[in-house]
């Protein structure tokens, strides 16, 4: 967890600038808050008021890439602003931690995945052939309601059934396809488990339609409307917002330890970015290119065989990976991420927990967490 930047280094305009010796002042207060000794562990308010602070410091930094634009920046600074307006400190500083925790809870966790686990592939006993399988996969495509194994399928086919970040290529699609197996061959490396990774959570919309419907009215209010009608329903199964990739790297990028920034005025290419707590122990980062950048294509044939049907398969939208990368910069500046995961591990383990308050507070993150 970082420190807020002093007033003179956090890099804001005249407008951010009037607000931050504000939050720098509640994140003193949260710091002493005596709240810490019992809440810290799953809902820290120092947390909250680091994740406000950098939020607003990360929207303003890349309100001008060409991605979110200002409308983030502005917005949070008028959420902030309305927190201000109350008359006594105290007030004032349990708005902040509030908005925070609102920021956490609604923007960060809709970008985190608690489904866990693969889908398990389906294999046609007979063996279709390499153009036949494709011919199925692309019939599926523009279909009205897309599952997250029919997404799979057409995320694989339009990205080579290879890793997006390393080239490595499906380990069970070379066991299943014959022309799989001999490029990979070709390619002289080794073959990995993939996973098609999620840019906004599929999970954000089970469960509680209130949480759902607050999710969407936060990305709605950051100038996104367009992007979260796409992921109604099950817009989040669609091309758009999916990325193939090795096993390790969906692990690493569903907790905010790998994330991708757009490259500016360059179409469809990105960053590669890990966390430098983790990415030194990751096996399978010798596979990352040199330097970590990364252009997203349509596998060639793929794309000729979807234009001979009229259809097109769908590149991830860079404005969604823009705002998770976002969210991926600040929950590790804040904190916020390794909270995240101290609530996921900790609910494994509540059975044998001791009870002593602690409980009670893990009972009530994980409700906000998988609601």
């Amino acid at each position: 967890m970082s420190a807020l930047p002093s007033l003179t280094q956090c890099g804001l305009d005249t407008e951010g600038r009037s607000v931050w010796t504000h939050l720098l002042k509640a994140e003193e207060k949260a710091s002493l808050d005596p709240s810490r000794q019992t809440a810290a562990r799953y809902n820290d308010p120092l947390v909250a008021v680091r994740t406000v602070g950098f939020f607003l410091q990360d929207f303003s930094e890349h309100s001008s890439d060409g991605y979110l634009g200002s409308t983030p920046y502005l917005r949070l600074l008028r959420e902030i602003r309305s927190c201000l307006e109350y008359m006594h400190e105290d007030e004032r500083y349990d708005a902040i931690v509030q908005l925070g925790r609102l920021h956490q809870e609604y923007l960060m966790r809709a970008f985190r995945s608690n489904a866990g686990g693969r889908p398990t592939p389906s294999h046609h006993p007979s063996r279709p052939s390499f153009d036949v399988l494709r011919d199925r996969i692309l019939d599926e495509v523009d279909k009205i309601a897309q599952t997250r194994h029919t997404v799979r399928r057409q995320a694989f086919l339009r990205d080579g059934y290879r890793c997006t970040l390393t080239g490595l290529y499906d380990i069970q699609s070379c066991v299943d396809m014959p022309e799989i197996e001999k490029a990979s061959l070709e390619s002289a490396k080794p073959g990995a488990f993939l996973e098609v990774a999620h840019i906004f959570s599929e999970s954000a919309q089970n469960g509680d339609k209130n949480y759902a419907a607050t999710v969407f009215a936060i990305l709605d209010m950051f100038g996104l409307r367009e992007r979260a009608k796409s992921l109604y329903g099950s817009g989040t199964n669609e091309l758009h917002n999916v990325i193939t990739m090795a096993a390790d790297f969906y692990i690493c990028f569903d907790r905010f330890i790998l994330w991708l920034e757009p490259v500016h005025n360059e179409e469809n290419t990105y960053d590669i970015c890990l966390s430098p707590k983790f990415s030194r122990l990751l096996t399978l980062r010798m596979f990352l290119p040199d330097p970590p950048r990364v252009t997203f294509r349509v596998e060639p044939g793929a794309a000729a065989a979807a234009a001979a049907k009229g259809k097109q398969l769908k590149l991830p939208d860079p404005v969604l990976i823009a705002i998770r990368a976002a969210c991926a910069r600040v929950a590790n500046l804040s904190g916020a991420a390794e909270q995240i995961d101290r609530i996921l591990r900790d609910k494994e383990d509540m059975p044998v927990l001791a009870n002593d308050g602690s409980m009670a507070e893990l009972l009530s993150s994980c409700l906000l967490l998988t609601s």
